[in-house]
């Protein structure tokens, strides 16, 4: 079954013929399913409050690999909780981009076997 076409920044595709876009294959469908909880906070959606990954819990904490552990600990967290991604491996790496930002990069197997490669940066 399609989703509909999120952009990266959110925003729902309007195709050529000035319709709504839906998504047209699985992989698409894996990113816009990590992406959707990458980039919301539980409570964003009444409709599935436990939905997303709380990053936002990072701000005001410290540079450091204990920051980078607990980012990685809430996506890990967020991507299993409906396990929609159940039996996939998955592996996330922080990467510190700045003294007051954290770069978290998700891999992950998708059903057709086709690695998504996803990243997503957080302030401090």
């Amino acid at each position: 079954m399609s989703d509909l076409y999120l952009t990266m920044s959110g925003d729902l595709l309007i195709n050529g013929n000035k319709d709504i876009a839906v998504t047209n294959s699985t992989l698409m469908n894996d990113v816009q399913q990590v992406y959707v909880r990458l980039m919301t906070e539980p409570g964003d959606f009444f409709v599935y409050p436990s939905l997303g990954s709380d990053l936002s819990i990072l701000y005001g904490m410290p540079q450091s690999k204990e920051t980078g552990d607990l980012g990685q600990r809430l996506i890990r967290a967020a991507l299993e909780r409906e396990n929609i991604f159940q039996g996939r491996n998955i592996e996330i790496t922080a990467v510190p981009t700045g003294p007051d930002s954290i770069r978290f990069d998700v891999h992950i197997v998708s059903n057709t076997n086709e690695p998504i490669v996803l990243s997503v940066t957080q302030n401090l």
